[in-house]
């Protein structure tokens, strides 16, 4: 078994005022914790792993698929691989999002401090 915590975690920031904090990763999976300021951007982009999410705090505006989709608490979502997508932070304070990623984000995990 392997533990992790939130305050212990690698972090790094693929957008200004995004930090993902990555809780675990595997072979296979990788779970992370976002944390993204109000009005932070994550623009347009696709990586072949798969993205499931779900919105533990704050709201967003998720474009995949040329579909939009409202990120509130308790809402999830699934990108597949490939899938061009975005997201934009719509709430006044921070938000909070989970997210997995299979297999696991290389370039996450070497950026990661």
């Amino acid at each position: 078994m392997k533990t992790n915590s939130v305050d212990k975690a690698p972090r790094m920031s693929p957008a200004k005022g995004v930090e993902i904090i990555i809780l675990g990763s595997s072979e296979k999976v990788m779970l992370t914790h976002i944390i993204a300021q109000p009005g932070a951007v994550v623009p347009d982009h696709k990586h072949p792993h798969d993205q499931i999410g779900t919105c533990i705090q704050g709201e967003g505006l998720l474009t995949s698929g040329g579909k939009k989709f409202k990120t509130v608490p308790g809402a999830s979502w699934y990108i597949p691989g490939g899938e061009i997508h975005d997201w934009i932070n719509t709430s006044k304070g921070e938000t909070i999002l989970i997210e997995t990623f299979a297999p696991p984000r290389e370039d996450y995990l070497s950026k990661a401090k």
